[in-house]
């Protein structure tokens, strides 16, 4: 992918629309593979433009990340998210999550586990 004001602004714009809308953005099939070439070959762009340019992909996938996440949790519980817009990458997390979700709860609520025995989670 070459860099140019085009790709950049590009780039902008779906940032901005992710972060306007509660659901997820129609993006191109093949946007994680386009910031994968990217990182391989930024091709003659100065530091500064490549650090803008991470910026906005990490922006991005941050935000897409979150809705996710949301969607994810919304559908354990029973509900219906709007999936049309996912990436098929971005299906596999959305999978993940989900059945996280709904083999804790089921863990959690077992008849042969003491939920109240066991030792809080510590990060330390």
């Amino acid at each position: 992918m070459k860099f140019d004001d085009t790709a950049y602004m590009t780039f902008r714009k779906i940032q901005l629309e992710e972060e306007k809308s509660p659901l997820l953005t129609k993006i191109e099939w093949n946007f994680y593979s386009k910031l994968s070439e990217f990182k391989k070959n930024p091709n003659n762009m100065t530091e500064k433009e490549i650090q803008n340019i991470e910026k906005i992909f990490v922006g991005i996938c941050e935000i897409r990340e979150k809705k996710i996440a949301q969607a994810a949790l919304s559908k354990a519980r029973g509900g219906k998210p709007d999936l049309k817009n996912m990436l098929d990458e971005e299906k596999k997390i959305f999978d993940s999550i989900v059945d996280i979700i709904l083999q804790s709860r089921k863990r959690f609520f077992s008849e042969d586990q003491n939920v109240n025995s066991r030792k809080p989670y510590s990060t330390a």
